[in-house]
Formats: structure tokens, sequence, C-alpha cells
């Protein structure tokens, strides 16, 4: 039987993501994946599930039968959900969300960490083969590929790190400038995070009505100050961040009068002047250059992806052939330890030396030979029959 351990036509994917109705079960999903992992390695070589709160897929090197039957039976009313995927789509599947091209986000990086965890994770517990190894390795190298070469990554999508996007183009740079942030929700800390792992502003000061809560989005790698709403309406900074819920706020018109640049992403706005204020418009502009810009990249992407999968291709046959060639050599072995033990039961009866070791040679080129001999008879072709004879020739000069 040839060997299987590498055969791209055992790869298996089921795959639920944030496209498919159920996506919002995917938590209830998630809780299947320890079961999944116990019921299907046993009737499968291998299997990695890469479980995030976008995608749902279980990746199986399998070539039993019933393995679907009993993802199903596992999944219950979710395996209606499933997209399949088999052989080399199925690999390639995996490459472009490694790429971030099946992300909700275009590009968006974190996938390929996440993807590479869940493949440590499987590795951890015993789980993969040699062919899921060698397809998410391959896959590791096309998400690093396609954000190194080219800018499918570059330029923020998001409203909150747009905005201190559009603050750092409009000042040349952020860092060494004073900026408010105004608000201390879920936006307003991602603007904290991204100013301070890209910048070294001299002082980011935060405002809200509450002001524990405005504590809650400071981190250590900026100098920060805590105010009102209030005491921050009446000061200058180099830029203003606004996320707000509630508005608009009178009081901040205040800013107007002493900075220049003001960022609004508040909805609705929390300062009422379209005329002097970046508002969400303005950021939603930024975004839509940067995401057209990304979509540009994605062919760049797919020919890089292209290249990958002829690189697993040529791996995967070179070691089906390893593979191979190690079962001959195997048999070979076997060949060679029964010969040895015949030639020293003909030495003991008292045969010649040199003819007891033609006995054997005959008999072991025979043996080893049988398998050829017996294919060019069940499959006679002349122009391989002429390939083994120059072979022959060539090599044993």
């Amino acid at each position: 039987m040839i060997d299987q351990t590498y055969n791209i036509n055992n790869l298996k994917l089921y795959s639920i993501t944030y496209k498919d109705s159920c996506f919002y079960d995917m938590e209830k999903i998630d809780e299947l994946k320890e079961r999944i992992y116990d019921d299907i390695f046993h009737i499968s070589n291998g299997i990695i599930i890469l479980s995030t709160c976008n995608r749902f897929e279980i990746y199986v090197d399998s070539y039993n039968d019933i393995l679907e039957e009993e993802i199903n039976k596992n999944m219950g009313i979710y395996s209606k959900f499933f997209h399949k995927y088999s052989g080399l789509e199925s690999a390639e599947h995996l490459f472009r969300v490694s790429a971030g091209l099946e992300s909700s986000i275009l590009g968006e990086t974190e996938i390929l960490s996440q993807v590479k965890d869940a493949w440590e994770e499987a590795k951890n517990l015993g789980y993969t083969s040699k062919l899921l190894d060698s397809v998410f390795h391959q896959s590791i190298i096309v998400g690093k590929r396609v954000r190194s070469e080219t800018d499918i990554s570059k330029g923020v999508l998001g409203f909150p790190q747009a905005s201190v996007e559009l603050a750092s183009k409009l000042l040349g740079t952020l860092d060494n400038k004073e900026i408010a942030i105004i608000g201390a929700g879920n936006a307003a800390k991602i603007m904290v995070d991204h100013i301070c792992s890209k910048w070294n502003p001299s002082k980011i000061t935060i405002a809200n009505r509450t002001l524990e809560k405005a504590k809650m989005i400071i981190n250590n790698k900026c100098n920060f100050e805590i105010n009102t709403l209030n005491e921050i309406a009446n000061k200058k900074f180099d830029a203003v961040l606004i996320a707000i819920k509630g508005g608009p706020f009178d009081f901040l018109n205040n800013l107007l009068n002493k900075n220049d640049v003001i960022i609004d992403i508040s909805t609705p706005s929390a300062i009422m002047n379209d005329n002097t204020i970046y508002n969400i418009e303005s950021v939603d502009k930024l975004v839509k250059e940067n995401f057209n810009h990304r979509l540009d990249q994605v062919q760049l992407a797919e020919k890089i992806i292209k290249e990958e999968l002829d690189k697993l291709i040529e791996y995967l046959k070179k070691r089906s052939i390893d593979e191979n060639i190690s079962e001959i050599m195997r048999y070979i072995d076997l060949i060679i330890k029964y010969e040895m033990e015949q030639t020293k039961k003909n030495i003991n009866k008292g045969m010649d030396l040199d003819e007891a070791l033609k006995i054997a040679f005959e008999s072991f080129a025979k043996k080893s030979m049988k398998p050829i001999f017996n294919l060019l008879h069940d499959t006679y072709n002349e122009n391989i029959s002429e390939l083994i004879i120059q072979y022959y020739k060539k090599n044993m000069r």
C-alpha cells in the first residue's frame, strides 16, 4: 500500500465563520472543542481545531469513511452550517486565513498568532500529524510573507485608531505632544493603547464623567493625568480626541477657543461645530482610503499564496517519495536479515564460503527485484522498460 503520511487528499476542513447565521452561537460551539478532539482523533491521523471569536474550523488528516458522520454527530445542529473543503483547497483556505484575507477586518494581524497557537495546542496534546504539521508550518510562512511583502495590514481600519492616525498626520507626529482624550469607554482605551504603542507623547490627559473609569484605561507606557470634563474644557492641548456618549455638550465648545486639532468620533457628536473640528466623517474618509489600499494588496497576497501552495505540493511529493523509499528499505532489510541467517546455516553445514555468498547474493537480488519484475510483466510498457534499463546502466557504471 502506498504511504498516506503526506497525501494532501487526506486533508479535510469543516468551517463555520462570522459570515454564517449561527455566528452568535460561536461560544457554545467552542465548548464542543474538547469532545471533538477526543472523538475525532481516534478515527484520524491528526486533528487541529482553530477556534476564535470569528471562526471555528476543524482541520483533519484522515481517509476514514466515517469521519464526516462522526463530526456531524459531535456538532449536532451546527453541522448544517459547515463549509466543507478537501485536499489542496483546505490548505489554500488556511493560507488565506493566515494571510488575513478571510478575516472580518481585511489584513488583520491577530489571526496569524491564533493559527500558530491552535497548531501548538494540538501538538502539545499529541493530536497533529506530519501532514497537518507541514500544512500549518507553511501557513505561518504565508502569513509572515504576506505582511512583510505587501501592505495588506498597513493603515488602520478601526475608527479609534484612525482618529489617532489622523491627529498624527495633522501634527506630523505625536511624540512629545500633549494629548487629551475625552471619554473612558472601549474606543478611548483603544486610542490610549494605539498612541502608547507607536509614540512617546509628553502627556495624555483623560477626562470622563467618572474619574475611576478614566483611571482604568491608563497603561504604564505613557505619562497620564486624569481630569473632570469641566476641567479639561478650559485647557490647551496639541490634539483633543473625543469618544463619549450623551452629547452634544455645550461646555466642550470652550475647547474650540484654545485647540486647533479636535477630532470627535462620538455618536452623536460631542461638539456641534462641523467647521472647526474633524468629525466621524473625516475619520471615515481616512478609514476608506486605508481599506481601498488594502484591497489593492489582495492580488499580491494571492500571488504569494499560490507560490507557497506550489512549494507545499513539491515538499509533500518529496516527503511521500522518501516515506515510500523508507518502506522499500524496510522490506530489503528483512531480506538481508533472512539471507544472512541462511548463509550462516549453509557455512555451518560445510558449504564453501564463496558458494554460500554467491547463493545469498543471487537470492537477495531475485527477491529485492521481484516487485519490479512483476510490475514490468503486469503493466508492460516499452518506454518504462527502456527507462528502467537506462537507469540501471547509468548507475551501475
